[in-house]
């Protein structure tokens, strides 16, 4: 009787363990542009900055059968708009993988802890430095806070990505679309400090295409593998935002 007794509270405990550390792991967005209408908007994401809006879902121009998101609009600081999920007001710490490609050489790249046009981070390509850089723009100035080393960014070919947003730090990884490496398995090729905003949603900024975007409190969720075809296979991540 008292081991049934110990059996069934050991087994009590691990399933509380259990529960306790996935309810902890939540995927909070998640879009691959499949169920969007070539030519038309994505239709999960949201205007942050008023700008020309112009994107659209279109045809991978690499990848045979693949839908990707477009803005052809370059700068909020020029012309363009910013596009964010428009559910991430109150996003403190996540990760975020995604796939993007640069459709030219310029400035652009996703902007992170959104909340107004004049209060996110950015995350860019700076073509004049081939380099990746962190910056803050704030009350209409841009101030710089880390800086990769030179990379190779060439435009129109595919590029994985992940960023971790955590507390007031930042760290970039990046690899070929291709490459089956896990993002845990690689090392950071930017990283940076700042501790103006707290909190704010995800987006893009300027003229990329961007594709298999999947925003996580939690690494592992935020690592989803990607079929020939360039899409999202279903995984534990899906399953949980779906449940």
């Amino acid at each position: 009787m008292q081991k049934s007794t110990m059996i069934f509270s050991l087994a009590s405990v691990l399933l509380i363990f259990f529960l306790t550390s996935t309810s902890m792991s939540e995927v909070l967005f998640i879009d691959n542009f499949e169920d969007d209408a070539i030519g038309k908007p994505a239709t999960k994401w949201s205007i942050g900055h008023d700008g020309k809006d112009d994107s659209k879902v279109i045809q991978d121009p690499k990848r045979k059968n693949n839908q990707v998101f477009s803005s052809p609009t370059e700068r909020h600081d020029g012309e363009g708009a910013i596009y964010v999920t428009g559910k991430g007001k109150d996003w403190t710490d996540y990760y975020v993988h995604w796939d993007m490609l640069y459709p030219k050489a310029f400035y652009m790249g996703v902007v992170f802890r959104f909340s107004g046009s004049e209060a996110f981070y950015l995350l860019d390509r700076r073509q004049n430095t081939s380099k990746l850089d962190f910056w803050k723009r704030e009350e209409t100035k841009w101030k710089n806070f880390g800086s990769s080393e030179k990379l190779n960014l060439e435009p129109n070919k595919w590029f994985s990505f992940q960023l971790k947003v955590k507390g007031a730090d930042f760290e970039v990884k990046m690899k070929d679309v291709e490459d089956a490496t896990q993002f845990s398995d690689l090392e950071p090729l930017l990283k940076g400090s700042n501790k103006n905003f707290t909190k704010g949603d995800f987006g893009n900024y300027g003229h990329v295409l961007m594709d298999n975007v999947i925003i996580s409190t939690e690494e592992s969720d935020a690592t989803t593998p990607v079929n020939a075809k360039g899409n999202l296979v279903t995984n534990w991540g899906l399953i949980k935002e779906t449940r």
